[in-house]
């Protein structure tokens, strides 16, 4: 099975991406519902989490409430650290799991959607890096038109992913979401069908 890692930024258009993919017949694991179920079911990261950060992240329900969790590690790299330490190990069984269950399947190709693909080293589980990129300037305006944050929080957000411009310098394939869908999408044809062709 050939595993591809999909990765960008916040605005990049990597959700557009993924679908397109989805709708190729590819299979996509997306590591922040991954995240989100472990949140909400698993007892054992549940446990781990409240016991690193206390039981004010949890919700009324008895889940790990994301926002409340999000506040304590936004601005604090150590906390993020810790978070990671917990949390990325499982995110990766449980992705591996799912690989292998499509792999037992028949499943020639599989996408691994991963936002920081590269900050938390999840590119050794792939055969291949592909970056959807923007320029700078056309991520912060879609993301401020999009969730109508202010200019400084947008510019926290995209600062905690990390550069495009600098994931776009390791990847093996730059997906350019500069224009519009159709011309995002003619790429994407155009790319998918050499790796049909290669990778058979």
């Amino acid at each position: 099975m050939y595993i591809i890692g999909l990765t960008g930024g916040i605005g990049s258009g990597k959700s557009m991406v993924a679908e397109w993919f989805k709708k190729q017949g590819v299979p996509v694991l997306d590591a922040d519902k991954t995240v989100h179920r472990l949140f909400q079911s698993d007892l054992s990261t549940i446990s781990k989490l409240v016991h690193e950060f206390g039981p004010e992240i949890l919700g009324d329900n008895q889940e790990i409430n994301r926002s409340k969790l999000g506040i304590r590690i936004f601005r604090d790299a150590d906390a993020r650290k810790r978070l990671e330490r917990i949390v990325h190990p499982r995110v990766v069984e449980c992705m591996k799991d799912k690989q292998a269950a499509l792999q037992a399947a028949g499943a020639k190709f599989c996408v691994w959607d991963v936002p920081l693909l590269m900050e938390t080293g999840f590119e050794e589980f792939v055969d291949e890096v592909w970056v959807v990129w923007v320029p700078r300037d056309l991520q912060i305006l879609r993301v401020l038109e999009r969730d109508k944050l202010s200019l400084a929080e947008v510019e926290d957000r995209i600062a905690a992913q990390g550069s495009l411009d600098e994931k776009r310098q390791q990847a093996d394939v730059v997906i350019d979401n500069s224009g519009s869908e159709l011309e995002t999408e003619r790429q994407l044809e155009e790319i998918w069908e050499k790796h049909m062709v290669n990778n058979r």
